[in-house]
C-alpha cells in the first residue's frame, strides 16, 4: 500500500491555526454559524445545493448549504456582535471541477467595524505575508501591486471606463444597476462591436457586457507577477458593496495570486434602499434558476437598521494554500477525489 502524503493536511492546519492566531491578537471574535440557511441571500450567478428538513409530523421544510457565511454573519452584526471571523466550509452547486473550482471549498470571511475596502488592503497584505511565511518560509516576502479598474482599462483597453460611465449616469445619487440599464448597455455594447468582440445585440445585461469587456481585454494583461488587489468595480455589477457617492464605483477589491482570484472585499451596503433594489433584481433572476430558493424579505431591512458601518473580506482558503504550496492547482490539497 503506498503511503499517503500527510503534508498538504499538515499545512492546512498551521494554514488555519495561523489565521485564528492573527485575527485573535488583532481583537476579532471567532464564530462558527450554521451551514443550512432556510433563506440565502439571492445571488443569480451561484446555484445551491438544496435539501429538506423533515419534522417528527412528517412536514417538510425546504434547506439550502449556504454558498458563504454572510447571510449567517451579518445577522449577527446587525445583533450588536463585535468584528469577527469564521473558516467555514461553503457549497456551490453547477460549478464547474477544474483546476480552480470546487463544488465545496473552504473560506475564511471577516467583517470589521468602522473599516472600509481600502483599510482592509493592508490587513490582506499583513495577513498574506503572515501565512506565506508560515507555509513557504524561504519564498522572498512579496509587495502587493494596486490597481484601480479604471487604470487598468485605460492601460489595458485604451479607453477610459470612468468616462463612458459617467456618461451613461453612474455619478448619479440615485444611479442603479436597474435605473440606468439601458444607457450603459447602449455604451458597452459599442466598445464591443467597435473591437469587434460582439455580434451587436444588446440583450445581455450590463454587468455581463463589463466582464466580456474584461475579460477579453484587460485581464489577459494584469500585472500577476507579484500578489495584485484591482479595486473599484463598476457600481453596475450588482453586489452588496457600497456605491462610492458621486462616481460610478463600488467600494470593492479583489486579490489576485499568480493570476488566479483569492480574494473579495467591500465596504459593505447597509443602506435599505440600495439592499432592497439588489435584493429585488436578483430574486428576479433567481425565479428561473434550476433552485429557485426562497429568500428572507426582510433581511434588508434587519441589516439597513441594526448592522453598523464595517467591512467584509472573503478569502478561499483552498487557492490560497495551493499557491503557497508552489502547486499549480487544487489537485494537491485534495482530500479526496471528487
Amino acid at each position: 500500500m503506498p503511503q499517503y502524503d500527510w503534508t498538504p493536511i499538515v499545512q492546512r492546519s498551521l494554514l488555519y491555526r495561523s489565521i485564528r492566531e492573527y485575527f485573535d491578537k488583532a481583537g476579532f471574535l471567532e464564530v462558527e454559524t450554521p451551514l443550512l440557511t432556510h433563506a440565502p441571500i439571492p445571488e443569480a450567478h451561484i446555484e445551491l445545493f438544496s435539501s429538506q428538513a423533515i419534522t417528527p409530523d412528517g412536514s417538510r421544510k425546504n434547506l439550502y448549504l449556504v454558498p458563504s457565511p454572510e447571510v449567517w454573519m451579518k445577522h449577527l452584526l446587525a445583533q450588536g456582535m463585535p468584528s469577527m471571523y469564521q473558516i467555514s466550509r461553503c457549497f456551490r452547486n453547477g460549478e464547474q471541477h477544474d483546476k480552480w473550482h470546487r463544488r465545496e471549498f473552504s473560506m475564511l470571511e471577516w467583517y470589521e467595524l468602522s473599516s472600509s475596502a481600502d483599510s482592509n488592503i493592508a490587513r490582506m497584505a499583513e495577513l498574506f505575508a503572515l501565512l506565506q511565511k508560515k507555509i513557504a518560509p524561504n519564498s522572498p516576502p512579496e509587495e502587493f501591486h494596486i490597481l484601480t479598474m479604471e487604470q487598468a482599462f485605460r492601460n489595458y483597453a485604451g479607453f477610459s471606463l470612468e468616462d463612458d460611465l459617467l456618461n451613461a449616469g453612474w455619478n448619479r445619487p440615485s444611479a442603479s444597476f436597474t435605473s440606468e440599464a439601458e444607457s450603459t448597455k447602449a455604451i458597452l455594447s459599442h466598445r464591443l462591436i467597435e473591437r469587434a468582440l460582439f455580434p451587436g445585440s444588446i440583450n445581455e445585461r450590463p454587468d455581463d457586457l463589463f466582464h466580456r469587456l474584461f475579460i477579453t481585454l484587460v485581464e489577459p494583461h494584469l500585472p500577476f507577477q507579484q500578489p495584485l488587489i484591482l479595486k473599484d468595480w463598476p457600481a453596475l455589477i450588482p453586489t452588496l458593496a457600497r456605491h462610492i457617492p458621486g462616481t460610478p464605483w463600488a467600494d470593492r477589491w479583489e486579490m489576485y495570486y499568480q493570476g488566479v482570484e483569492i480574494a473579495n472585499c467591500y465596504t459593505e451596503e447597509n443602506r435599505l434602499e440600495a439592499l432592497t433594489e439588489y435584493w429585488q433584481d436578483q430574486e428576479k433572476i433567481k425565479a428561473g434558476a434550476a433552485v429557485p430558493a426562497a429568500s428572507d424579505e426582510n433581511w434588508p431591512a434587519l441589516i439597513a437598521g441594526n448592522m453598523p458601518p464595517c467591512s467584509g473580506a472573503a478569502v478561499g482558503l483552498d487557492r490560497l494554500l495551493a499557491l503557497l504550496r508552489g502547486d499549480k492547482s487544487l489537485r494537491g490539497v485534495d482530500i479526496a477525489p471528487p
